[in-house]
This record gives structure tokens, C-alpha cells and sequence, in this order.
């Protein structure tokens, strides 16, 4: 949180001061830099409990009570007073939880309270709400309600959705020139202007605090005001309605909306202080009071309505938070966790689908909770895909952060800065790709600084591994965006090495189709990286359409969507069901789910130096599936007897990228298949030796941020075209592809396929060895690597000592020292070189 203030807040304290004693240099006293302290306006969108407010609050309340004392460090009481000032006039929060919203103002309270004044009113800056689901431009009025919005969703009629969506059509077409917006406006106060003045209210006394409070009232029972916010609320609810004749009646279209324009509002006074608001029209108020109460159940939430003085000005001038990382789409597992266990403990998703099918003779009470909870997170996503609110980030399956990430950006004034804690895939993930591409290339990104939770600073935020990014983002042009990862302690932004700069071209060098962030552990790493990128092209770019190999990617059989195609033992006519863990780099036998004394189990012991140098040993899948169904879903994109397939989740690995050939198998989808448009068996020895090679394997950590080696990311890896290869090439590495991968009898078809016709290779773990060094040598220089920098990938501590932070190998290294007293690819790797190029 600390960072956060010092990162983001402070600088726009020093700006907006810097820029007012400019503008005042020849005032006699400190009332204009007091003003411009007080005139800032800070927000939490996802405020919770208040934690990043009130410290912002402290900080721009330290910076006050300096100004207005004189002393570097103030005393108690002003200190006091100048927090309670500043929360009276820059603090704003959002939340959905109401309770959250309580302990949001009784913190801020607490940090205010000061002795001889009252508490602070904050129901007008400190409000329940929904920040991801309302209008945000009451400009969307003036199209009318989207067509989407009728969208069908778990329990609606589908037959009345079509309808309704022809009927709004033809009812947004016939609205022609008239604009709500506009008619709306005739009569309507300056909202603006009422919540300034609310906000001036002094806060002095019990009184004048209550004075506020009632003033606050008037302002929401303000006609012109409450029919906006009954309009934004009917535009909303019409992608949260359930589309059923029961509602029909109810269902608020571009009609209901336009109606507005024509009717009157009439108050009616309920006590002294207090009116109830209703339009005259009788049908239309039904609409209206049946939004009005789903609003509130929902917590639409209008940003431009509740804080119109905010947005007059152009928006916040910081905006701070850690917003929630959820996915939209209800989870069946945890939906159930505590209401049955055993829908949520089912072996697999069809199993779990059949005991929910059955819920509504079984448990009729908890099957209509289920489609209530699935039609309500449907409903949200729908508006979020929709509503035309999100169109950077309303893309695949929609996490909460990057959609908070969009918004906190829109709240945003032009002199403003934002910093919010998210994950990085922010800046790296390809849902995330047209919302990061944009900041950069209109150069609104000032920084983002990665961490790794491996020493726990963040002791809620995940497990050790989990990264998560402090993503800054400004108002106008930022010049230099400043770019750290794998930060693991605070101090760390202090070492130059960590730090880099990258340009939009340098972004689109390296990640073409996304226009993502590459995750650069060092300024070294940085720069060894683009001189390989300028070098050689990535694996398919689609903006140009060059995809050298041709290459196809497939997932064959899904775990859980296909289960019922598996079966549990061998018989005629069935193959291997492959996963990720039973292979390794150039072999096919790494992992068997059968155990020690033919036990069956799921964590999968490592092969004996027996069995690998056995070549009638083949390993034991957990499953077994037709081979006719295998024959089917390679149809005619592939003919060959063997299969080139990778680890879709690189995990811990000491190493990330894991090819490797296969016999002719079923595949799960947590091994993606590779199909190559080039059948030729000795370019695809290439190519699978590129993947293994120790310097695609250091692109690849650089460019991966998360456990899973998704497509995009393999896409825009950059990985040697056919071309390149001279015969010479071909003949070095193929050869050793064909010793590394032919130890068994299964994988004899690929071995004729290369031209040999004798028996299995033995498996000798030192000669393999030292064929792989060879291949990682080539493989550098073909990169057009020195040995310097070859050595740097291997170890950086060797080149630039131990306290260096690059860790690229440390898993491999660590192991390899702990088995053989060395670092042993290290040794070999460089020994080969110096055979080959010196």
C-alpha cells in the first residue's frame, strides 16, 4: 500500500503543487497551494474497507498540515484536522458490499476524528454500488436500449427474447432525432453544481452536518435528477430482466425509454423531509418502480449521476485500488461446495452435469437457486460483452480486474494518474490484448512493476509463485514507461538492472499479434532478446500472414468434455491417452500411472534407468481411447504414424518448453498437438529440436507469464523458418534428434521415416547428455548468439555474480548441482561450443 501512495499519489501531490506555486509564485500566503491539496479527487472503485483511502487520506492530510504549520513534521492535533479536511473534500469509494461500505466510513472516522468536531458525513462520497455494472455516459441514452440486451440467458424464453429484440430494433430505428439526452435536459438543474455546493457545506457542527445530510436527500429527490437516474436505471435493467411472460409487462425497451421524455414527475410527500417520486403515466411508473427496485437489489451504479461535480471537472485525479480477481462465470465446483457435496466432489464435469440435471426431482429448492445464480452471473456478463461499456477489455472469460482496469481508466481526469493492483496478465494475457495495445500506443502507460509473491509481502494475494503487477497508468502522454518483473522485496525497484524501457515498436517486434507485454527479468535479458527477435522471425505473425512452417495447433481430447469417450484398461483397437506429465524433451516415456509393484497411481514416479533402457517398456496411461477416434480427429491435416506435441503447463519445470515426438496416440489438451503444413520428418527434427533448445526456452520464460503455454504465446515465439536450415544443419541435428528420440520399438515409425531401419538407440544418460549440449550450442549460434551471451542465459550470476537478479536456469542448475556436484549443462554446453566455433 505504501508503494502504491508513493508511486501513485505522490506524484500527482508534487505536480498539482508544483504547477500552483507556478501559477501563484507572488502570493503572499499558502491559501492557493491549501486549495489546490483540497481540490484533489481521490477514488477506490473496489474500496472495501477503506484501506487504500485512508491512507491516502494521511498522506495528502501530512502534506497539508505541512503547508499550513510550516513544520516537516507536524503535530497531532493539525495533523489530525488537516486528515479530517481532506476526507471531507478528495475521498471517494464504491463497493458492492454494504458492509463493506460501513467499515469503509467508520475507518475513515476513526483517521479523521478530531477533537471539538463531528463525525464526517460520507454518504455522499462513500457509496454501495456495482462499479462494473451502470451507465457510465448518459450519452448510450440517446441510442436507445442495445438489441443485445434482450440476449437469452439461463431461464428466459427464447422465443420472447427474439421478439423482443425486433420489437426494440424497430422502436430504436423510429426514435430518428429525438434525443433523450437532450429533451431531458431542458428542465434539469446543474447537477454538478448541486453536489458542489453540497460538498462546501461546512462540517463544523452536529447541525450543519445534519444540514448536509438533508441536503443530500433533496439532491436525490431532485425531479430532473430522479428521472435520469430512473432512465439509466430502465436502460441497465434491460440486460438483467428475466425474459419470461411473467415479466413481460415489466420489460423495459427503447420505447419505455423514450417515454420518459413525454411524461411528468410528481412528488408525493410522504413526511416533513421525505417524498415519494412517481411518473404520472400509470403503465410506465410500473416499469420505472420495477427497475428502481432491481437497481437497488443489483447496486446499478452511475458513476456520472453520483458524482457529477467529479466528472464535470473531467474526472479523478487519482484513482487507487486493489479490485477484485474474479471470473464472471459461475463455477459449478464452488457454487455447490457447501450445498452438495456431492454434485461438487463428481469425478468429472459429465458426471457433475448428470447429478445437476437430476437436481429438480431431487432438491427442486436448490436447483432453482442454482439457475437463479446462473442467470444473475450470465446477465452480468451479458452487459459487460454488450452494453459496448467494456470494448477493450469485454473479451473470452471475463475476469473482473481487466474489466475494473478499463473502468478505473475512464474515471480518469486528463491530469490524473491511476495505480491498481492486478494480475499481470494485464499486460501479458491475450483477453487482455486490445486494452494494453491501446494504453501503449497512446502512450497513457506509465509503468508496471511485477511481483512475485515468493517471500510473502502480500501475505492474502496467493501462493509463492503468484504474480501480480502494480500497473500505473496516466491521464496524458507519458513519455517513459517504466517496466520491472519478478520483483520480489520492495528494494529491488532501487537496482538499475531491473529497470527497463520499452517502446510500442519494440512491443510489436516481439509480440506481433497481441501487442502484449514480454516479462523481462533484466534489463540483459531485454536486450539479448530483441537482438533475437530482430533476427529471427516469430512461429506465425498474423498481422503480415507469414507463417513459415504452416503450422496448426490442435487439442485433441479434452479431459473432462470427452471423458466419456475414455477407457480405464487396454484392449484391442485402443491407444495410449497421453498426458502432459508422461513425457520430458525428446522422450515419450517419462511418467507411467503404473507404480511401484504394478500399483496405479496418479503422481507419476520418475522411469527407472531400467526401463528406459529397456525398449519393449512403453508407459501406462491413466486412460485408453479408440484408436478410430484418434483417426478422426487427425482426419487429413496428418498422415504420419508419430505426433509432435508440447506441455501446455511449463509449472516449476527446470525447464518451460517441453517438445517432444510421439507414437500415433491420443493426446489430452493438457499436450497440445503441433501439425506442421511441412511433412518432411528431418525439418520436423528441426523444429522440435528448436523447441528444446536452451535458448528458445529462455524466450520462452520471458514471454510467459503464467504456468500455461497458451498458443498465442508459442505463436509469437521466435523459432527458426525452414529456410534457414542448410543441408549441413539439417544433417547435425536430425541426426541427433533421431539417437535422442528412438529408444523403443513404438516410435520405429518415425525412425524409417528418417531413413533408418535399425534397431532402438540404448538410452545412455551420459551420451544423451552430451548430444543435447551439442544441440543447445548449435542452436545459439544459429540465433546468432556470442558465447558470452550464450554463457548469460546459462547462469547470469556467472557472468555478473551471484547477486545478479536473472534466474532463468535455477531450477536446472540447482538440481543438476545437487545430483552431480556441478552445474552440468553448463559445462557441457560450453565445451561444445568451444569444440564447434573456436
Amino acid at each position: 500500500m505504501q508503494l502504491h501512495i508513493k508511486l501513485v499519489l505522490e506524484p500527482v501531490i508534487e505536480e498539482k503543487l508544483r504547477s500552483t506555486k507556478e501559477k501563484f509564485r507572488n502570493a503572499e500566503s499558502n491559501y492557493e497551494l491549501e486549495k489546490a491539496l483540497l481540490d484533489l479527487k481521490i477514488v477506490d472503485p473496489a474500496c472495501g474497507s477503506g484501506h487504500f483511502l485512508f491512507a491516502a487520506a494521511r498522506r495528502v492530510g501530512k502534506e497539508l498540515a505541512k503547508i499550513r504549520t510550516g513544520e516537516a513534521e507536524p503535530g497531532s492535533e493539525p495533523l489530525k484536522l488537516a486528515i479530517r479536511d481532506v476526507i471531507q473534500n478528495c475521498i471517494y469509494g464504491v463497493d458492492l458490499n454494504p458492509l463493506a461500505v460501513d467499515l469503509c466510513k467508520v475507518a475513515l472516522w476513526i483517521e479523521g476524528f478530531s477533537r471539538g468536531f463531528p463525525l464526517n458525513f460520507l454518504d455522499h462520497r462513500i457509496k454501495c454500488g456495482n462499479s462494473l455494472v451502470g451507465v457510465m455516459d448518459l450519452s448510450c441514452l440517446n441510442e436507445g436500449i442495445p438489441d443485445e440486451a434482450f440476449k437469452p440467458v439461463t431461464g428466459d424464453d427464447k422465443k420472447l427474447s427474439t421478439q423482443l429484440k425486433k420489437r426494440n430494433k424497430n422502436e430504436r430505428e423510429k426514435a430518428g432525432q429525438l434525443s433523450i439526452g437532450d429533451k431531458l435536459e431542458i428542465d434539469s438543474v446543474d447537477y454538478a453544481e448541486m453536489w458542489r455546493q453540497l460538498g462546501v457545506i461546512p462540517e463544523t457542527t452536529p447541525q450543519q452536518v445534519k444540514d448536509k445530510q438533508k441536503q443530500y436527500k433533496e439532491n436525490l429527490q431532485e425531479s430532473s435528477w430522479w428521472l435520469k437516474y430512473s432512465a439509466c436505471n430502465l436502460w441497465t435493467a434491460a440486460f438483467f430482466m428475466s425474459l419470461t411472460e411473467h415479466h413481460l409487462q415489466l420489460l423495459p425497451t427503447t420505447e419505455a425509454l423514450n417515454r420518459l421524455k413525454r411524461e411528468k414527475v410528481e412528488k408525493i410527500r410522504k413526511s416533513e423531509d421525505n417524498y415519494e417520486l412517481k411518473i404520472t403515466n400509470y403503465e410506465l411508473n410500473k416499469i420505472v418502480e420495477a427497475v428502481n427496485k432491481l437497481a437497488e437489489e443489483k447496486h446499478f451504479f452511475h458513476w456520472c449521476l453520483e458524482f457529477p461535480e467529479v466528472f464535470e471537472q473531467g474526472g479523478f485525479n487519482c484513482v487507487l485500488g486493489n479490485p477484485p480477481w474474479e471470473r464472471i462465470k459461475l463455477q459449478e465446483k464452488e457454487f455447490f461446495a457447501s450445498q452438495s457435496a456431492e454434485i461438487a466432489n463428481a469425478v468429472n464435469k459429465a458426471a457433475r452435469e448428470k447429478l445437476i440435471k437430476e437436481l429438480p426431482k431431487k432438491n427442486p429448492e436448490l436447483a432453482q437457486a442454482f439457475e437463479n445464480a446462473k442467470h444473475d452471473a450470465e446477465a452480468q456478463s451479458k452487459f459487460i460483452r454488450e452494453s459496448e461499456r467494456f470494448p477493450l477489455t469485454a473479451v473470452g472469460d471475463i475476469n473482473t480486474y481487466a474489466v475494473f482496469a478499463e473502468t478505473t481508466r475512464n474515471l480518469l481526469s486528463s491530469d490524473g494518474i491511476l495505480g491498481i493492483i492486478v494480475p499481470t496478465g494485464i499486460a501479458t494475457d491475450d483477453t487482455c490484448k486490445k486494452f494494453f495495445a491501446d494504453i501503449t500506443k497512446k502512450q497513457n502507460l506509465a509503468s508496471i512493476y511485477d511481483f512475485e509473491n515468493r517471500e510473502n509481502f502480500f501475505p492474502g494475494i496467493g501462493h509463492g509463485m503468484f504474480k501480480f503487477s502494480l500497473l500505473s497508468i496516466s491521464g496524458n502522454s507519458s513519455k517513459q514507461a517504466k517496466f520491472a518483473f519478478n520483483i520480489t522485496q520492495i528494494k529491488h525497484l532501487d537496482n538499475q538492472d531491473r529497470i527497463f524501457y520499452l517502446s510500442p515498436e519494440e512491443i510489436a517486434l516481439l509480440n506481433p499479434n497481441t501487442l502484449t507485454c514480454p516479462v523481462f527479468r533484466t534489463l540483459a535479458d531485454a536486450e539479448i532478446t530483441i537482438k533475437i527477435y530482430q533476427r529471427v522471425p516469430v512461429l506465425e505473425n498474423e498481422s503480415t500472414g507469414s507463417n513459415p512452417w504452416g503450422i496448426s495447433f490442435m487439442t485433441m481430447f479434452h479431459m473432462s468434455n470427452d471423458s466419456g469417450l475414455f477407457h480405464n484398461n487396454a484392449s484391442n483397437n485402443l491407444v495410449p491417452l497421453y498426458e502432459g506429465k508422461m513425457f520430458y524433451q525428446f522422450d515419450h516415456r517419462n511418467g507411467s500411472y503404473i507404480g511401484p509393484e504394478g500399483s496405479r497411481s496418479h503422481m507419476l514416479p520418475e522411469t527407472t534407468l531400467e526401463d528406459y533402457q529397456n525398449p519393449y517398456y512403453f508407459v501406462t496411461p491413466s486412460y485408453y481411447i479408440p484408436l478410430s477416434e484418434v483417426n478422426n480427429r487427425l482426419a487429413e491435416k496428418w498422415d504420419k504414424e508419430w505426433l509432435i506435441a508440447y506441455r501446455g503447463i511449463a509449472g516449476n519445470n527446470q525447464r518451460s518448453t517441453i517438445f517432444t515426438f510421439l507414437p500415433k496416440v491420443g493426446v489430452g489438451n493438457s499436450a497440445p498437438v503441433i501439425i506442421p503444413k511441412l511433412k518432411d520428418t528431418y525439418f520436423a527434427s528441426c523444429l522440435v529440436a528448436n523447441c528444446c533448445s536452451l535458448v528458445f526456452d529462455f524466450v520462452t520464460k520471458q514471454k510467459a507469464n503464467t504456468a500455461n503455454l497458451n498458443f498465442f504465446i508459442i505463436k509469437q515465439l521466435p523459432i527458426l523458418p525452414p529456410e534457414l536450415y542448410t543441408p549441413e544443419d539439417i544433417k547435425f541435428i536430425s541426426d541427433r534428434v533421431l539417437e535422442l528420440v528412438y529408444t523403443t520399438w513404438d516410435m520405429q515409425p518415425f525412425a524409417k521415416d528418417m531413413g533408418y531401419d535399425g534397431e532402438p538407440f540404448i538410452w545412455n544418460p551420459n551420451r544423451r547428455a552430451l548430444l543435447r549440449a551439442e544441440l543447445d550450442a548449435y542452436y545459439a549460434k544459429l540465433y546468432g548468439l556470442t558465447r558470452d551471451e550464450l554463457r548469460y542465459i546459462l547462469d547470469p550470476a556467472d557472468v555478473y555474480g551471484a547477486d545478479f537478479p536473472s534466474e532463468t536456469f535455477r531450477i536446472l542448475k540447482n538440481n543438476e548441482i545437487k545430483q552431480f556436484g556441478e552445474y552440468r549443462t553448463q559445462r557441457l554446453v560450453l565445451e561444445a561450443w568451444d569444440r564447434m566455433f573456436k
